[in-house]
Order: C-alpha cells, then structure tokens, then sequence
C-alpha cells in the first residue's frame, strides 16, 4: 500500500518588517547585556502565561527583558504594567526548571532605538526590582 500524498508547503512568507526590527532590537540589547556582564540562557521563549523576549542571568538572579524595539525615541513608553506582570509571571512558572536555583528574579526593560540602516542608534536599560522566586 502507498502512503498518501503529502501536502505541498506552501512558501514561506516575506518576514514583517516589525519581526525584522524586533530581531534587530534584541541582537542588539543581547550584546549590550552580555557586554555588561550578564549571561545569555534563552531567547524568545514561549510559555503558556507569555513570552519572554531575553532570559540572562546576574549571579544568581534570573532576568527577564522586554526588548522594544522603534525607530523613534522613548520605546520605553511601549510596555505597561500588564505587560510586566504577564513577563513576571511567565519568569515565576519557569523557576522549577532554572539551574542553579534562583535567589531572585527581575524583569528588566530595554528600549533601543534604530536608525535609519536597522542598526542601534541608542540603547537604554531600566532595571527592574528584584523579587522573590517563591
């Protein structure tokens, strides 16, 4: 017996722009950060409570950071507080699977701005408040 025929793929769409600037936006916050001295650990990492833009790690105090990426000043004005606490808490579920175990976790916002060529122009970090892992 023949197996049945297999669906043709269909072709791959042209990448959205937005995708293309938020790709940019966290290349460029990732060697910022690193270049600071935290460490990478994961990058657009999906949970069932969100997803996580940068997973690094200070020591032993997990960070999660919301990269915003434009092409004007002020990207920072682009996160709100539910975006925060959705961040927050998709970093708390995954604490069971951090090695080595968090003392804390933070979720920290970079803003970068682009310029004209899609390169970093300018790049701003807002730390957040540590909390508990519990």
């Amino acid at each position: 017996m023949t197996p049945p025929p297999r669906r043709a793929r269909r072709p791959a769409a042209a990448p959205d722009p937005r995708h293309r600037r938020g790709a940019a936006g966290e290349d460029a916050a990732l060697a910022w950060l690193t270049a600071r001295g935290l460490r990478p650990v994961a990058r657009r990492l999906r949970t069932q409570l969100g997803e996580i833009d940068l997973l690094l790690r200070d020591e032993r105090t997990y960070v999660a950071v919301e990269v915003k990426a434009r092409s004007g000043p002020a990207a920072e004005r682009a996160v709100g507080e539910r975006q925060l606490r959705r961040v927050a808490r998709a970093l708390r579920a995954l604490v069971p699977t951090l090695r080595p175990r968090p003392a804390s976790l933070r979720v920290d916002v970079v803003a970068v701005e682009l310029g004209p060529d899609g390169g970093a122009r300018a790049i701003r970090w807002f730390p957040g408040r540590p909390f508990d892992p519990r």
